[in-house]
């Protein structure tokens, strides 16, 4: 549950024809008058990583919301958002996340992605920097073109991935994966406090996989990771980013390592580099105190 819900509002939103999922968590700061929208602080919007939802940020909205007004939103394909027969790629979360800003929020903003989302969130940061004040980075991933740069390797690794990303095989990892149990298990290997992995978390996992359409999106899904368009390299984003920029990373982070990501940040003056000694991939989750403080002491 978020520490208090009495003031968020979660809703649908149509884009395109598809149903899309997010919460709106108000300033909690009553210093400031909510209904002289010129004083109010650059709200939040929190973009969740991959197979999570807007739910994953429920120790985060409320701390946040004390120091400006809080949107989340389900990617397309994701949590409760329609699992929606298109292409999916950065290009259009990105176009999602741009309207729904034009529609809803329309000034600058503190942008916050996890993985996937902080890969789909630098995208937004550079291909539409007016809405994006400040940017907020929770791991950022290696990408397809990171990982494999010679084009002749591209080729050769693109007919495995043709193999391991075909219908079938993934319609049987989907049964598989969808059960609680083996969900449970693969977050108990994510997080590395394993008090974290309650029924109500792995609940968050298990209910979209029911949705229609849910097996057919993680088969869009992987066959769409496997292009070059998919998203463009971490090295290209980090380095293009013009906002004031934090990167946060736990340092005990297995899934997405922090070795070889340090020199393509320092490489940026506007990124500001900040570890959680103890932290696992989901950081902002089970180490939701200390990640709260450290957005907190960087916007001052």
């Amino acid at each position: 549950m978020v520490d208090d819900q009495s003031f968020m509002i979660e809703r649908d939103w149509i884009w395109r024809g598809w149903r899309v999922r997010y919460i709106y968590h108000p300033l909690t700061d009553h210093r400031i008058d909510p209904e002289k929208t010129e004083m109010l602080p650059s709200p939040f919007l929190l973009i969740h990583g991959f197979g999570s939802a807007w739910k994953q940020w429920q120790h985060n909205i409320l701390p946040l919301s004390r120091y400006a007004p809080v949107y989340a939103l389900d990617l397309l394909g994701f949590g409760w958002s329609e699992k929606a027969a298109t292409v999916y790629n950065s290009r259009l979360w990105l176009e999602q996340i741009y309207d729904f800003w034009a529609q809803f929020i329309q000034r600058p903003i503190i942008l916050v992605g996890h993985s996937l989302g902080a890969l789909v969130a630098a995208t937004v940061a550079v291909d539409r920097a007016n809405m994006v004040q400040r940017l907020i980075l929770v791991t950022v991933p290696n990408t397809r073109q990171d990982m494999i740069s010679a084009p002749w390797l591209q080729a050769s690794v693109g007919t495995l991935e043709r193999l391991f990303t075909s219908p079938l095989l993934v319609r049987l990892i989907f049964k598989l994966a969808r059960q609680p149990r083996f969900i449970r298990s693969a977050l108990q290997s994510v997080y590395k406090k394993s008090d974290r992995v309650t029924d109500s978390l792995v609940s968050q996992f298990v209910i979209p996989t029911s949705d229609r359409g849910a097996a057919q999106t993680l088969c869009r899904l992987t066959q769409s990771a496997t292009q070059p368009n998919y998203s463009a390299s971490r090295q290209s984003l980090l380095g293009a980013i013009s906002q004031p920029t934090l990167i946060i990373w736990g340092l005990a982070d297995n899934i997405v390592p922090l070795k070889g990501c340090e020199a393509e940040m320092a490489a940026n003056p506007q990124i500001t580099l900040t570890t959680i000694p103890e932290a696992g991939h989901c950081l902002y989750d089970e180490c939701a105190d200390e990640f709260n403080q450290a957005i907190a002491q960087w916007l001052g």
